[in-house]
């Protein structure tokens, strides 16, 4: 019967030892730093004029020339940094809208 209990006993320090190793909580790790960049800057302008008569897919196409041809020299978009519309009356009747958006580009400076 000793014997029983003390096979016992060992299989549960055992299992207890387990699962004390087992719930340990993992050790935090610092992150690595971003490499800081030193960036350049410059401002593009996109328009709209409805008065050009482009569909949504034909401006569309217009904008992702600009930000590939953008992007082929290095510069990625941050952000709009102004929007502008214009209102205007011709002859009291006509109205135009036109939209003059400032972009602003960053690359590491070279």
């Amino acid at each position: 019967m000793k014997r029983k209990h003390g096979f016992a006993l060992l299989l549960v320090t055992m299992c207890g030892l387990g699962l004390t190793t087992a719930w340990r909580v993992p050790e935090a790790k610092a992150q690595k730093g971003r490499a800081e960049h030193d960036w350049e800057y410059k401002v593009g302008v996109v328009s709209y004029n409805p008065g050009e008569r482009l569909t949504d897919d034909q401006r569309a196409r217009a904008f992702e020339k600009l930000l590939t041809d953008q992007a082929r020299q290095g510069w990625e978009p941050v952000g709009s940094l102004l929007s502008r519309d214009n209102v205007q009356t011709v002859g009291g009747g006509v109205i135009t809208r036109d939209t003059t958006s400032f972009v602003a580009y960053r690359r590491a400076r070279r």
